[in-house]
């Protein structure tokens, strides 16, 4: 089970075959994922199995797991984010067969005998759980800034309701 993480394998033969690996992959090699961080120093741990389920639905199922250095869209400040993506994904050939994805999973679309780049699969789901807008959790942040919720009475538009006249719009004598 664990092992060297394949740089691709076939989907539909993995999810047929059972086959399973358990491995790490360098963070850098990560491209379109690190353009989004401080630091790519680190891995990539991932898992991931084949399997058929009832009524010959292939899918794959595992998990992609790092620590990343991101900046704080509210501080400014970099600071280390655990991304945890689980991974299931119902193996289909074409769009004609998304009707038969079983419930759960997302759609993988590859023609069968076509071989997928694990890396890029990785990636993939490793970006769908990194937020769009990373920060620190609350009251963690070193900014200075109020938040909305604390700021009390404080409205910043509250002045534009008195722009506001009784009189509806056009209705002027």
């Amino acid at each position: 089970m664990s092992g060297r993480i394949p740089d691709s394998i076939d989907p539909h033969d993995w999810a047929r075959t059972g086959r399973q690996v358990a491995g790490s992959l360098p963070l850098a090699g990560l491209q379109r994922l690190c353009t989004a961080l401080e630091d790519t120093a680190g891995e990539v741990h991932v898992a991931l199995a084949g399997q058929v389920l009832p009524g010959k639905r292939l899918v794959l199922t595992g998990s992609a797991s790092c620590a990343v250095t991101v900046r704080c869209q509210r501080c400014l400040e970099p600071f280390r984010l655990t991304l945890e993506a689980p991974i299931r994904l119902g193996v289909i050939s074409h769009e004609g067969a998304l009707a038969k994805l079983p419930d759960g999973y997302e759609p993988l679309i590859c023609p069968a005998g076509q071989e997928l780049a694990m890396a890029q699969l990785i990636e993939d789901e490793l970006l769908l759980v990194l937020p769009d807008y990373p920060h620190h959790a609350d009251g963690m942040c070193g900014t200075t800034a109020v938040p909305a919720q604390q700021a009390g009475e404080r409205r910043p538009f509250a002045a534009l309701g008195s722009l506001r006249k009784s009189d509806p719009p056009g209705g002027h004598d």
